[in-house]
């Protein structure tokens, strides 16, 4: 029944407007409400055991859920909830994430796993026997780790770090300076972008390798070693084009290069554990070079130039309703279709939260976060529609073809 299904996800949106935002007060009035994002996530895994894909996006959707209401209270710590320990670039939402999707994968107790697919379908379920030795139970075989596909992993993650991050110098999008000389002082742009790089990298080599032999079903190794490989290339790389400016930019630089990579293999172990996912998060990676190249400096054509941000704004939306129909057409199922309308956004809006808004440092730091704590706002309804009609479409299409092709119970003489 489809009214089934709908349990994990309004239990998932009771976790996002409820937990998260009472955690961010309570921490707020505390003084400290960096661990806002790694305490949701413990709530979210808790409370959605057994659905790792439904917790983990109830994170990232309760951070924005938390961002929104200490802004309408007048408090401003969206900052300091995306920046947990204060550092810019550490992704405390994102963190939460990561431990809202380890800690609902786990099994239930007596080793009877509440979701197929389960954690231990990768690390291997083993029990000790009394003699002391171990073994596999039936159904479960343990596969050998695919070389060709971690070894195109690490190898891809380099090469796409390496170079968004020397044409982005070249282009001027990456500047680590003190002033800039357009739009005013400031180098948070450049630190979110020391995010987004690395991010980008491991998410587009992890959905690479997963085509090769094994790799969907190494879905841990394949994205850590993505994230290894844009690590050793692009944190020196980094570093490097930071050192121009004075005071922390270079630590910090090398610190979001990391925490970047992080959030790249968090979301490729999700677009190889959900093949629909794979491709809104690959949409939303060139969706957000797009607006990079928007955001450049130098004047576009004026056609162009008009055209371009109605554009931006409503591509995104357009974007999930279909990759939410389509995976949901092929599951048959609501559930996978708003994971994969979900994943893109929810990626961007990681990112963005890693640093925060910045309002007062750079207007091309507010306003791309701005957009994307909208997009993460509207895009579980417009996937949840999408996922439904597509669904129903499908469904009523199946009947048609067996009412078309004169299907009939009556046996014959």
């Amino acid at each position: 029944m489809w009214f089934a299904e709908r349990i994990p996800i309004l239990r998932a949106a009771l976790v996002s407007g409820l937990p998260a935002p009472a955690a961010a007060a309570l921490l707020t009035l505390a003084g400290r409400p960096e661990p806002a994002g790694p305490l949701t996530g413990v709530l979210a895994g808790l409370l959605l055991w057994g659905s790792p894909a439904a917790a983990a996006l109830a994170t990232l959707w309760g951070g924005a859920w938390a961002v929104l209401a200490t802004e309408l209270a007048g408090i401003e710590t969206a900052d300091a909830m995306g920046s947990w320990l204060e550092w810019p670039g550490w992704p405390g939402w994102a963190v939460g994430a990561v431990l809202a999707y380890a800690l609902a994968a786990r099994p239930m107790p007596g080793g009877v796993p509440r979701m197929p697919g389960g954690i231990w379908h990768v690390l291997g379920r083993v029990r000790h026997l009394p003699g002391g030795g171990r073994h596999v139970p039936d159904g479960v075989r343990r596969s050998p780790l695919p070389v060709a596909a971690v070894t195109v992993a690490a190898g891809a993650g380099a090469a796409l770090v390496a170079g968004q991050l020397a044409a982005a110098q070249a282009a001027g999008l990456t500047l680590w300076t003190d002033y800039h000389p357009y739009d005013g002082p400031g180098w948070y742009r450049d630190v979110t972008s020391a995010l987004w790089y690395p991010a980008a990298s491991v998410v587009l080599a992890s959905v690479l390798a997963g085509r090769l032999r094994g790799g969907r079903e190494a879905w841990a190794a394949v994205p850590v070693a993505a994230w290894l490989g844009a690590a050793l290339a692009g944190g020196p790389l980094q570093y490097a084009q930071a050192l121009g400016a004075t005071g922390d930019p270079p630590g910090v630089a090398l610190l979001a290069s990391l925490a970047g990579g992080g959030i790249g293999a968090a979301a490729g172990a999700l677009a190889l554990r959900h093949p629909g996912a794979g491709a809104g998060l690959v949409c939303f990676v060139v969706l957000r070079t797009l607006q990079a190249l928007d955001r450049a400096p130098g004047e576009w054509p004026e056609p162009v130039e008009a055209m371009a941000d109605p554009v931006l704004l409503l591509v995104p939306f357009v974007v999930v309703a279909v990759v939410a129909a389509r995976a949901a057409r092929r599951a048959a199922r609501m559930g996978p279709g708003l994971v994969a309308g979900l994943a893109g956004p929810l990626l961007v809006w990681a990112v963005y939260a890693a640093v925060g808004a910045r309002a007062y440092d750079h207007s091309t730091q507010s306003d791309p976060y701005l957009q994307a704590l909208l997009t993460a706002f509207l895009a579980p309804a417009v996937a949840l529609a999408a996922a439904r009609l597509a669904v129903l479409t499908g469904r009523s299409g199946s009947s048609g073809d067996a009412t078309s092709h004169g299907t009939s119970t009556r046996r014959s003489p």
